[in-house]
């Protein structure tokens, strides 16, 4: 049985994925000395959370709209427990802390750090829609593509000169 997502499931994705976001990044910050840094990863997992937030959101009301939600399948741990395909995407490791993919830290890095991680986020996404069980579920991949993209863009401005 070939494994597919529905819209509830692709949403329960997403929102891991910004939890682990959130986590990595509040962990992260608790490496750093300098003030400045610190509250650079503490708006990068405040903003996470926010983000997780609003999916959920996404979620319940896909629910009750629609009556549908996940699929228990004993057959398929994948697919009756999809929080697992999140564990697959970025964020996952966690041992990767920024503190130690960087040499000496600012906050130019953390920022380009989050980016390269958005960037990544898009390319789980792009493959998990081969796993939409159809149109609809594709559109919910589509929409979180277009608001990482939109996360890029936002991170790229926090790049330029004040």
């Amino acid at each position: 049985m070939e494994t597919k997502f529905n819209v509830f499931e692709i949403l329960q994705i997403a929102e891991k994925i910004e939890h682990n976001g959130a986590k990595f990044y509040l962990k992260t910050a608790e490496l750093f000395d300098d003030q400045e840094l610190r509250d650079t990863c503490y708006k990068l997992a405040s903003w996470k959370a926010k983000h997780e937030k609003i999916l959920a959101q996404r979620r319940e009301q896909f629910s009750e709209q629609t009556g549908e939600f996940g699929t228990f399948n004993p057959d398929s741990y994948v697919l009756s427990n999809p929080h697992v395909m999140a564990g697959l995407a970025l964020f996952a490791n966690k041992s990767a802390q920024l503190k130690e993919l960087f040499g000496p830290e600012n906050k130019q890095e953390i920022f380009m750090d989050a980016i390269r991680r958005a960037k990544e986020a898009i390319v789980f996404y792009r493959g998990l829609k081969n796993y939409a069980r159809d149109p609809t579920s594709e559109d919910t991949i589509d929409k979180i593509i277009k608001e990482e993209k939109r996360h890029i863009q936002l991170l790229n401005e926090q790049l330029e000169p004040q």
